[in-house]
């Protein structure tokens, strides 16, 4: 499990979050495993799992504790408030239908980046859930994309603040290199990421703005990096600019306003 600071958060509150997570990587798990998992006595484990439970967060089955379906709720809650769901969900459907690899919609969250909308196979497994999600910005295609549309000062902050950890050994290290990709990035329009998040993994994003010219997120398509040649490439581009063009075309049109966006944020 990542390692988190916890100078700046109430110790309570971290150590009830970090038995969420614990469930979540083990399936499912007793006390005893929890206490394990945790370092933390079997009472304290007990006490946290039975506000967790008050509020229906866990819930206990044959002696385990498992995640309660309030998440459920939570996660569709997060989904459906953005107010362009329903089009972003119709670009990955058409996206998937086009292409062969996987389409998802991505945002940028407190620094990091989420997969909001999609059915991406690797994030359905609890490990990827814990450690895996969200993804550092210099990592991934979408969140290059991204943040290329950023000003260098907020993208500072972002790296300021997380660093720049090496998911795998071709992840960017140095800030001289991903301010260096980031001005490729708006040159070519898109941003690629080859290996950097998971291994064997290639992906290619273009960032999807309002009509004031912020930026909503990413559309993304991702697949094996040993499928994807340079006339794959072309294609996969080609597929997502006609979709984020769409995506935008939407986005005017449901609130009126006249096409053409705005500056760079």
């Amino acid at each position: 499990m990542t390692k988190r600071d916890t100078g700046r958060v109430l110790k309570t509150t971290a150590l009830s979050l970090q038995l969420v997570e614990h469930i979540l990587e083990l399936e499912g798990a007793s006390l005893a495993d929890l206490a394990e998992a945790s370092g933390l006595a079997k009472s304290t484990v007990h006490s946290h799992l039975n506000t967790l439970a008050e509020y229906g967060y866990v819930v206990s089955e044959d002696n385990r504790y498992h995640l309660g379906a309030k998440f459920c709720h939570l996660g569709d809650y997060v989904r459906t408030r953005k107010e362009y769901r329903r089009i972003a969900e119709e670009a990955i459907a058409h996206l998937s239908q086009e292409s062969a690899l996987e389409a998802d919609f991505a945002v940028e969250e407190g620094g990091r980046i989420v997969s909001l909308y999609g059915d991406l196979d690797f994030t359905n497994f609890p490990q990827f859930l814990v450690d895996g999600s969200p993804f550092h910005i210099h990592t991934t295609a979408s969140g290059k994309a991204i943040v290329a549309e950023y000003p260098r000062e907020r993208v500072q902050e972002i790296v300021d603040r997380w660093g720049l950890p090496a998911t795998t050994e071709r992840s960017i290290s140095t800030e001289e290199k991903l301010f260096d990709e980031l001005q490729q990035v708006r040159e070519q329009g898109y941003a690629e990421s080859d290996g950097e998040a998971i291994e064997g993994l290639w992906a290619v994003g273009k960032a999807v703005k309002s009509p004031r010219g912020e930026v909503y997120g990413s559309l993304n398509l991702s697949g094996p990096a040993y499928a994807i040649d340079d006339e794959t490439k072309a294609a996969q581009v080609e597929l997502l600019t006609k979709a984020v063009e769409t995506f935008e075309r939407e986005v005017t049109e449901m609130y009126g306003a006249p096409s053409g966006g705005g500056e760079r944020i």
